[in-house]
Order: C-alpha cells, then sequence, then structure tokens
C-alpha cells in the first residue's frame, strides 16, 4: 500500500502491508519531509518521522489509537528524553508498546526512524 502524504520508499519495499487478517506492518519511516533536515533537532525529526508513520496509518483505514506497537531507532539513545516527549505528544493516553534501539547509524544522517505494527478493518 502507499500513503501519498508519506515519502516515497527509497528502496524496493512497500510503505507498509496489511495482513488478511486486519494486521497492519508500518516500515520504518525516516524523518523525511517539510523543512527537516538530518541537522534538525532530535525532537523535530521525531515528530516528522511519527508524522511519516501517522499518514501512512491513516491512508491504511487505521489511526493512532489502532497502533499495537512501535520501535525507534536512535543513533543516540541520550536522546531518550526529547524523542520520549514527542512521543506522548503524537500518542496522548494511548500507549502502545514500544522498543528503542541505539543504532550505528541512519539513512542520510538522520538521528531516528520509527515503524509501527497495528491493525486495520478493510
Amino acid at each position: 500500500m502507499t500513503a501519498p502524504a508519506a515519502p516515497a520508499p527509497f528502496g524496493h519495499y512497500a510503505q507498509a502491508t496489511v495482513t488478511p487478517d486486519g494486521t497492519l506492518w508500518v516500515s520504518a519511516q525516516l524523518p523525511v519531509g517539510g523543512a527537516v533536515t538530518a541537522g534538525s533537532p532530535v525532537a523535530e525529526q521525531t515528530r516528522q518521522a511519527l508524522a511519516n508513520v501517522m499518514s501512512i496509518v491513516e491512508a491504511a483505514g487505521s489511526r493512532a489509537d489502532w497502533v499495537t506497537r512501535v520501535t525507534l531507532y536512535l543513533t543516540d539513545v541520550s536522546d531518550w528524553t526529547s524523542v520520549d516527549a514527542v512521543f506522548g505528544e503524537v500518542f496522548g493516553s494511548h500507549r502502545p508498546a514500544r522498543s528503542v534501539l541505539q543504532v550505528a547509524g541512519l539513512h542520510h544522517g538522520y538521528r531516528v526512524s520509527a515503524e509501527a505494527v497495528g491493525w486495520c478493518v478493510r
């Protein structure tokens, strides 16, 4: 599936797939879009990466409170406080399961990437 509001994939993969049981698997999204660059503060990068994820979630016919799991990839785990604050802004009172992993690097020099699993009604 493709969400026009999210960046097109950079490689041979789908923005997301939906299994026959309605499980939605959103590929990892970089903070591509808007005025965000690799040099932008990590909070802005996180906000954009999650906005890209949510664009895909919504294009699939789902919504934020149907997201069941999010994985965040950070190049520096010391960015945790800023990333967690933005995560709370995006999800509000909904608290999906979450993993945060520190990675050696991300494409294009970004500091954060986000992927999600949820469900949708098809």
